[in-house]
């Protein structure tokens, strides 16, 4: 049996008590049947047509949400059309308080992540289904356009232990993790690569803090290239500071900076 095509077939609504239907296009939902061994370790956040495919895809399939009713209707669903649920582990609860509960080990093979889309459930659930996907593994997310879940896609694009596999019904992404994350450090890490952002100031502020900030950057480069100036700054230290009209924000701004650069003079 096609699972896909019988949930388009069907349309079952699985949730707000049957009042809704919230389920993933038929791409999305294919990427799954594809990617899914035949008794294969899985786990998503949210519950609902790609739990059908799961269960169909014979994996032993664990779907977090909240609603048991959720989870009810799905039991009685693959029992209408003969899909075995018995590998399928339902657990009620919110993705933040159920995931820390469980091990972080490597054994997912596929993981999907389509549960609560306000800020900052996706990166948490991210966060604690990446630990558990092993290395080669797939984890398929939903509805990137969503500014919450937005920035798991540009990281991971970003990140070279990942892989893009496919962009699913214009609107999900399948990625394979090829390595282990780096270590943190944030100066080093991609995604951070703008620093420093500092749209959330006036932009009379912000002209001056990215200029103050550049002036510490050539003084660094400069450094580096002749240690003699090091010196000289260094004996001029008990002269005017001609950042002296910068801000306190640009004086945080540089402390931070310097902790994160460590290297740098």
């Amino acid at each position: 049996m096609d699972v896909v095509a019988r949930l388009q077939a069907d349309r079952p609504s699985f949730h707000q008590r049957g009042a809704a239907k919230w389920d993933s296009l038929p791409e999305t939902l294919r990427q799954i049947q594809r990617s899914v061994p035949d008794g294969g370790s899985t786990l998503e956040t949210g519950c609902g047509a790609s739990t059908v495919v799961f269960a169909a895809s014979g994996a032993h399939h664990t779907a977090i949400s909240p609603d048991p009713d959720e989870h009810r209707r799905v039991r009685e669903y693959c029992d209408r059309i003969g899909v075995d649920h018995s590998r399928l582990r339902l657990l009620v609860g919110l993705s933040d308080e159920v995931l820390p509960g469980l091990p972080a080990e490597r054994v997912l093979d596929v993981a999907f992540i389509d549960g609560a889309h306000s800020f900052p459930y996706p990166a948490l659930d991210w966060y604690y289904i990446t630990r558990m996907l092993k290395i080669g593994g797939q984890l398929v997310f939903d509805d990137v356009p969503v500014p919450a879940v937005a920035p798991l896609f540009r990281h991971m694009t970003l990140e070279p232990n990942w892989r893009l596999d496919a962009i699913l019904d214009d609107r999900a992404a399948a990625f394979s993790l090829l390595a282990p994350p780096a270590p943190e450090e944030w100066s080093s890490q991609p995604f951070n690569a703008a620093y420093p952002d500092y749209s959330f100031v006036s932009l009379s502020s912000r002209s001056r803090l990215v200029a103050a900030h550049r002036l510490r950057r050539l003084r660094a480069d400069l450094a580096r290239r002749y240690p003699r100036l090091r010196r000289t700054w260094k004996d001029l230290a008990h002269r005017p500071d001609p950042d002296a009209g910068v801000d306190d924000l640009a004086a945080g701004a540089e402390d931070f900076e310097t902790a994160g650069h460590a290297r740098a003079i």
